[in-house]
C-alpha cells in the first residue's frame, strides 16, 4: 500500500487487527475481550500502528486494463466506470496512466476491473461501428466526434438499466476510505472531457444518444472471470447483473 509495508509491519497489523476481532468478538469473556483489547493497543503503541492503518487492511484496489491515455476522460468513460463502480460498491480513481483503480472489499475491485475492461471493449468497438455505417457522411471530424460521444453517452445509458446497485456496509466504507486515505494522499478532483457540454442538441444529435441507449441495452459479458481462486462460469449472453449476482455469491 506504500512504502513502509515491510513484510514485518504487515505481520504487525495483522496481528492487531486479529487481537481486535478477539476484542469484539460477542463470544468473547469479559476478560478475553480487554486483554486482547489491551493486548492490541500496546502494540499499536509500540510500532506506530494507527487505526486508519488497521482498517485499510480489509480493502483492496485491482486496476483496468483499458482506459484512456489522456488527462481528461471522455465523459461517458467517466460515467461507465462510475456505473462499475456503484454497482460492486467501489470506490473509483482514474490513474495518470490513464486507466482507473476500483478500491473495495475482496473480491469486487478485481471483479469491477474485469467487468470495465469488457465492457469498454464492446463500446469502443460499437463506437467505431457507429461512425463508419452511420456518420460517415460528416466531414468536420469534430463534428463526427461529438456525434460520437453522443452515443457513447447513450451506450452507457442503456447499460444502466441492466445494473443494479451493491448495498455498502457502513465498515466496508471505513475501510475503503482509509486505504485510499493511505494509498492515494493527494487526490484531486477529476474533470471528464465533455465535448457536448451546454450545447443545444439537434434531432439528429438526439437520435444519436437514442442510438446508443438501444445499442447498450444488449451489452454483455460473456466469459468466466477468475476471482479468489474461483471462475464463476458466466455461460451464453450472461448480462451485467448476472455477474453482480455471481460477485455476491463469493463475499463472505
Amino acid at each position: 500500500m506504500n512504502g513502509s509495508d515491510t513484510p514485518e509491519r504487515t505481520r504487525r497489523i495483522d496481528r492487531v487487527r486479529k487481537l481486535l476481532a478477539v476484542a469484539r468478538d460477542p463470544g468473547a469473556t469479559e476478560h478475553e475481550a480487554a486483554t486482547a483489547l489491551a493486548m492490541a493497543q500496546r502494540l499499536m503503541e509500540d510500532f506506530g500502528i494507527s487505526d486508519q492503518e488497521c482498517r485499510a487492511r480489509d480493502a483492496c484496489e485491482n486496476q483496468t486494463e483499458r482506459g484512456t491515455r489522456a488527462n481528461e476522460p471522455p465523459k461517458w468513460e467517466d460515467d461507465l466506470a462510475g456505473l462499475i463502480g456503484r454497482a460492486f460498491a467501489c470506490d473509483l480513481i482514474f490513474l495518470a496512466s490513464g486507466k482507473w483503480a476500483f478500491i473495495g472489499i475482496d473480491p469486487l475491485p478485481e471483479v469491477a476491473a474485469y467487468a470495465f475492461d469488457v465492457l469498454h471493449r464492446q463500446l469502443s468497438r460499437a463506437r467505431r461501428t457507429y461512425i463508419a455505417e452511420k456518420l460517415k457522411r460528416v466531414t468536420v471530424r469534430a463534428n463526427k466526434v461529438r456525434r460520437a460521444d453522443l452515443f457513447c453517452d447513450g451506450w452507457v445509458a442503456g447499460v444502466a438499466r441492466k445494473v443494479n446497485r451493491m448495498v455498502r456496509r457502513p465498515e466496508d466504507g471505513d475501510a475503503i476510505k482509509a486505504y485510499t486515505a493511505l494509498a492515494y494522499p493527494s487526490l484531486t478532483e477529476l474533470s471528464p472531457r465533455d465535448r457536448n457540454a451546454d450545447r443545444n442538441l439537434r434531432d439528429y444529435e438526439h437520435r444519436d444518444w437514442q442510438s446508443g441507449r438501444r445499442d447498450g441495452q444488449s451489452a454483455e459479458l460473456n466469459a468466466g472471470v477468475g476471482v479468489g481462486g474461483a471462475a464463476p462460469a458466466l455461460i451464453g449472453a450472461d448480462p451485467l447483473d448476472r455477474l453482480a449476482e455471481a460477485a455476491k455469491g463469493l463475499m463472505p
